[in-house]
């Protein structure tokens, strides 16, 4: 199994950066192809031309974004999409998980809503900002990038945002996982960034703490430290 990071390690822009993360997670990319930095170049590139020289950069978050952005933003706010749903919806062996144990992540996969944080980026420093997001978020083409109406209750605004949502036709992409197997497997998976199940419980707590209801994620995290609880 690939070295863990400590408990009080976290993904922060140096270590994305400096190919920290990129140097633990390679033990587990099994043949899985990483993004080159000419790729990457050129998809902050096309990410800027489709934004227009006079729009505002929102990404908006609903993953571990949540709590650990690891970008610089002027402004944040609690807000809702339509159209798409988090879901625990494929495997990793490059963070959370390992070959011989792999671990499951969120993705946004078509559905009734999401809830989550959006960030407002500087117009200056967007092209930097883009390329950290990219190397965290689309080192293993698991996601697309996708642009999304974000709607904000508290000031009655709506907003066009960049998120990323999961590629169904990535092979590690599951559909039809049982809650009891997505259960045992957050409850028992670990990577060279840490316990899958921290991931979950980090993500409820922060999104209780955000005043948002998730009754599913909530319950989740529930029956994994019951599960736990047994082992």
């Amino acid at each position: 199994m690939p070295r863990l990071m400590s408990e009080k390690s976290i993904v922060t822009r140096e270590s994305l950066l400096n190919g920290e993360i990129e140097r633990l997670v390679q033990h587990g990319r099994n043949g899985q192809r990483a993004m080159s930095d000419e790729e990457r170049c050129e998809l902050v590139k096309n990410t800027l031309d489709n934004l227009g020289e006079d729009s505002e950069l929102w990404v908006f978050g609903y993953g571990s974004l949540i709590w650990n952005p690891a970008i610089d933003f002027e402004e944040q706010r609690r807000c809702c999409i339509k159209g798409y749903q988090k879901k625990f919806c494929f495997w990793t062996t490059l963070s959370r998980g390992c070959e011989e144990q792999p671990g499951l992540m969120i993705g946004l996969v078509e559905g009734h809503e999401c809830n989550g944080v959006a960030y407002r980026i500087d117009s200056e420093k967007a092209a930097s900002e883009l390329d950290i997001l990219f190397r965290r978020e689309m080192g293993s083409f698991v996601y697309k990038p996708t642009w999304v109406e974000a709607r904000c209750s508290q000031t009655n605004t709506s907003f066009n945002a960049l998120t990323f949502v999961v590629d169904s036709a990535n092979d590690r992409y599951v559909e039809d996982l049982t809650q009891a197997d997505m259960v045992s497997t957050i409850a028992t998976a670990r990577g060279p960034l840490g316990r899958n199940c921290d991931y979950l419980f980090q993500l409820s707590d922060k999104l209780c703490e955000l005043g948002f209801e998730d009754p599913e994620l909530q319950t989740l995290a529930i029956q994994v430290r019951e599960y736990q609880a047994t082992l």
